[in-house]
């Protein structure tokens, strides 16, 4: 039986193929439903093609669990690998942010991100940072509405843990919005960006790291947000 396994799975654009990636690498791994069971140990090579780039993006993994499902199917849990070969994904990121820096509409180009995030209090709703920069990051929040304390203005703290140690970010809310969701009636999703105020070194060393994928933390990804005074007591 044949134990290295290919798959290709094609993004329209590289944005939305590096947003699949942080949040699929994000995870540790994936889950597939097939029709055959595969021994494990199997090797699996995912292609990540998106339009406009000529090489795709491999991101190897091994099947660590299989399980039956009814109709003669099968679970599979493929746990993600390090790439070898990084020149494709590089290349996706030179080219998001040099398409970002043509467009002239930020300051900093965006990196896109698939996080979530947590107050310390369990009783706050998720948050999901969608997309992260030099100066800033973008967040939507998994309730009705947005927390009364996230308003432009409120201090912001994050806090993400890295192989090189924690990522620290502060700074205060700039916007607040709220968006239709998509395929849901009358449904929308509040979301805000925070700027980031002056970062150490340090931070500024592991954000850079963040920002071209590299040294990034265990799976599954998790972050910490508090804001006002919380924020400020946090802030290094």
């Amino acid at each position: 039986m044949n134990t290295n396994v290919r798959l290709k799975v094609a993004y329209k654009t590289p944005q939305s193929l590096v947003g699949e990636y942080t949040r699929s690498v994000g995870q540790g791994g994936v889950t597939l439903e097939t029709r055959r069971a595969l021994p494990l140990g199997t090797r699996f090579t995912f292609e990540l093609h998106a339009g406009g780039m000529p090489r795709p993006v491999e991101v190897l993994g091994e099947v660590v669990k299989v399980e039956p499902r009814p109709g003669e199917r099968f679970m599979l849990t493929v746990r993600y690998d390090g790439a070898e070969d990084r020149s494709a994904l590089d290349a996706v990121l030179q080219f998001i942010f040099a398409q970002e820096e043509q467009n002239g509409l930020r300051r900093f180009p965006r990196l896109p991100l698939h996080l979530r995030a947590r107050e310390s209090d369990p009783r706050a709703p998720f948050f999901y940072v969608r997309d992260i920069s030099r100066g800033g990051v973008g967040l939507e929040v998994d309730a009705p509405a947005l927390p009364r304390e996230v308003q432009v203005g409120t201090p912001f703290f994050m806090e993400m843990d890295m192989t090189e140690g924690p990522l620290l970010l502060h700074g205060e809310v700039a916007w607040t919005s709220s968006v239709p969701r998509k395929g849901v009636a009358q449904a929308v999703t509040p979301g805000f960006g925070a700027t980031f105020g002056r970062l150490r070194p340090d931070m500024l060393q592991r954000l850079e790291a963040l920002m071209a994928l590299e040294h990034l933390p265990p799976a599954p990804w998790r972050a910490r947000v508090s804001f006002g005074l919380d924020a400020v007591s946090r802030m290094p």
